[in-house]
């Protein structure tokens, strides 16, 4: 017959035989399945919707492109730097845009007799041939002219019209300004080198070597690189080596308190161990419920564990009694996970991986402590821990300071504004900034692109709405970039074929009359048009694909305002089923961004009644109250302070405050179950300093955003303890007894 003690050793084995079978299961399948990792910020926040998908995209594609600038008051040197660039420059890892262009003018030739520029086709339509002829003349006798057919086939060099109307949408590519002469390239990263932010960042540190390298060697020239990658490489660059030095700090800042409080490294090795088997644990469930996993999760959930060293060390703080911590380790993983839980209401994807992550990682941790660490560490004796000395405000001060803390947080908080820009939490390098700012100038761009998303039941239907759409753009001299104007639609061939028969029956024997004989124009006169006409299809360039997104939808980029014109565009959607929607990137990323702000702040709320509710069924509700009261206030203080200085509280600030909260309950609820232990006071101050010196150091960083978080966490965690300390007295047998 077995004993009671027997039953509870047998299931402990057994359930410790599960927890690892479960692990390296999980660990199987993610290995014959592995999922991606997600850099772009726009996939953790946006929805599977259609516009959203395609917003994503857009996205990918301006931050997959650089603009390089050469600037130097000798044309000759820019012109052999420029060359000298693009001959050393990777092929395997970039290539031009105008690339296509080059390849593309043979398909042109061929098609010659239905192109013409807008504002040509305009004026004959005018009937103003004096205008036309007069531009036509400035082309034949530019010195330094393109002239793409023969002068008996393309007599007003009408097809080189067509093509340089194209470079006014692209902006100037070359320009002088202040005696000095720019040329403007654009490089496209390759899709598989845009994929893998490690190969991205070793591409990018060979092109700006380059860049330096060329600038070194040749005198008065200077090379100018911007675009969101160059951005991407210093910023991720720069964070790594202060990331790498926080960790080596905080690290030894972890050893040192060890060593100084147990006497011993020795605890280090099953904390670290722990930590790790969370993080992996985390990794695997997260990987099994979702396609990607964002790196925000990992940046987000892997500090929400840093929590799990509390159950490490109160484990050893009292001395590897397990009966002593059980209750309140319980308590603290029901309360946090609760708190997560809630995200999982959410729409937004990356809440919900936040919570797989991270409630895996604690249960993870809790099971770790509760059933590996008695058997592992059974044999780990530790020498005589430190008694660490405690002070006791009066009553007085207590509610002084708790008042001076609740006045600043919800001071700030009446006074706190919303800031949802992703770009505004980013401050870019001083070379960076004047790379921007040049381009800016010399393109003549706008740096808030539009974009008009078209929809029609096939391609030539596409083009034929843009068409309508590109007229009404023009009229307001609002430049863009479109599939049509690259491939007019066979509709527009055809008028364009008779307009310019209309302009050579009219006046081609007074123009030509001193350059061509009365043969050749007789032959112009007379040729019938082509039935063959240009197509995508048949084009042959490849660029045409970023603005074609499928067979139905087309993309047109807008480098202006179009608030003022909104109404009329959308009017020129005749009502049938497929109609054209207005994308500002700026704008709706912002929108997005702020809709999964507001998601944020509406499960907050919700979460902290959770864990009231829950606290209040295992305490008395004042007692609950107590304890979920400096986590609340902490969080509250810590937006506060952002609003008292003047700052405004993004997405990642909402977040942190899920972070605070998992992070503080757990002092509030050791300290009530055990305020009059000194193991206990003492566990729950070295897990705090840890996480807040941590914190302290992020908050030095040069990155905005990462300052920023570490900034919030650090304010939001000390504050937490602080106020633990002033609210919650209460001594455990006090509490069991009025149980």
């Amino acid at each position: 017959m077995m004993t009671p003690e027997t039953i509870k050793k047998y299931m402990l084995n057994t359930a410790r035989i599960l927890f690892v079978a479960v692990i390296a299961l999980l660990s199987a399948v993610v290995f014959f399945n592995p999922k991606p990792s997600e850099t772009n910020i726009l996939k953790a926040v946006l929805t599977d919707s259609k516009n959203d998908t395609i917003l994503v995209d857009l996205s990918k594609r301006q931050s997959n492109r650089l603009n390089i600038i050469f600037e130097s008051s000798d044309y000759e040197k820019l012109d052999s730097v420029y060359r000298t660039f693009f001959e050393q420059v990777d092929k395997n890892a970039f290539y031009g845009e105008n690339a296509d262009v080059t390849g593309m003018l043979d398909s042109y030739k061929k098609y010659s007799g239905g192109l013409l520029s807008y504002q040509t086709a305009n004026l004959i339509k005018k009937r103003d041939y004096a205008t036309v002829q007069q531009q036509a003349f400035e082309r034949l006798y530019n010195p330094v002219g393109l002239t793409l057919l023969p002068l008996d086939k393309d007599p007003y060099l009408l097809l080189t019209d067509f093509v340089m109307s194209f470079n006014n949408a692209a902006g100037a590519q070359e320009s002088e300004k202040d005696g000095k002469y720019y040329r403007i390239a654009q490089l496209n990263i390759k899709k598989e080198l845009a994929l893998s932010p490690t190969l991205l960042n070793e591409q990018m540190d060979k092109l700006t070597s380059l860049q330096q390298s060329l600038i070194k060697d040749n005198d008065n020239v200077n090379i100018y690189i911007s675009g969101t990658p160059v951005h991407t490489y210093y910023a991720s660059s720069k964070s790594m080596k202060e990331i790498n030095i926080i960790c080596l700090l905080s690290s030894l800042f972890i050893i040192l308190l060890c060593k100084f409080y147990f006497n011993s490294f020795k605890i280090l090795i099953p904390i670290a161990a722990s930590l790790a088997l969370a993080m992996y644990s985390g990794y695997l469930v997260t990987s099994v419920f979702f396609d990607s996993i964002h790196i925000l999760t990992f940046v987000f959930a892997s500090t929400l564990i840093g929590i799990c060293v509390d159950y490490c060390l109160h484990y050893f703080a009292h001395n590897k009694d397990l009966k002593l911590i059980m209750p309140s380790l319980t308590q603290s993983l029901l309360t946090t996970v609760c708190a997560f839980l809630i995200l999982l209401l959410s729409n937004i994807e990356l809440l919900k991986q936040i919570s797989t992550y991270t409630v895996t990682g604690l249960v993870t941790v809790y099971l770790t402590v509760v059933l590996l660490y008695p058997p592992l560490c059974r044999n780990l004796e530790l020498p005589q821990m430190k008694k660490l000395q405690f002070f006791t405000l009066p009553q007085k001060f207590k509610y002084i300071i708790a008042a001076i803390i609740s006045v600043v947080a919800f001071a700030g908080v009446l006074n706190i504004n919303f800031n949802d820009d992703i770009k505004d939490m980013y401050v870019p390098p001083k070379n960076l900034a004047i790379a921007e700012k040049l381009y800016a100038e010399l393109s003549q761009k706008n740096f808030n692109p539009n974009f008009i998303i078209t929809e029609a039941q096939d391609t030539q239907k596409l083009l034929e709405k843009e068409e309508r759409t590109a007229r009404l753009l023009q009229k307001y001299n609002i430049e863009y970039y479109a599939l049509s104007r690259f491939v007019p639609s066979i509709k527009q061939q055809k008028e364009n074929q008779q307009l310019i028969r209309e302009l050579y029956n009219s006046t081609l024997k007074s123009y030509a009359q001193g350059f061509l004989d009365k043969q050749s124009i007789n032959k112009l006169l007379n040729d019938n048009p082509r039935q063959e006409f240009l197509t995508p299809d048949n084009s042959g360039m490849a660029m045409l694909k970023e603005f074609l997104y499928n067979d139905g939808t087309s993309v047109m980029l807008v480098n202006g305002d179009i608030k003022d014109i909104k109404p009329a565009l959308e009017k020129l959607d005749t009502g049938d089923k497929n109609g054209i929607s207005l994308i500002n990137l700026k704008d709706d990323i912002s929108q997005k961004v702020g809709n999964c702000r507001k998601a944020c702040l509406v499960l907050f709320l919700p979460a902290m009644i959770v864990l009231y509710l829950i606290l209040a069924f295992i305490y008395r509700p004042v007692n609950a109250f107590k304890i979920t009261l400096p986590s609340f206030l902490g969080a509250v203080f810590s937006i506060g302070v952002i609003g008292v200085t003047g700052g405004s509280l993004n997405l990642f600030h909402v977040l942190a405050l899920f972070l605070i909260i998992g992070f503080t309950m757990d002092y509030s609820i050791f300290r009530f179950n055990g305020s009059s232990s000194s193991n206990s006071k003492s566990a729950v101050l070295i897990s705090c300093a840890t996480s807040v010196f941590s914190f302290f150091l992020l908050s030095m960083t040069s990155f905005k955003l990462i300052s920023s978080l570490g900034f919030i966490l650090c304010t939001g965690l000390l504050s937490s303890y602080i106020l633990s300390l002033l609210l919650i007295s209460k001594s455990a047998d006090e509490h069991t007894q009025k149980q």
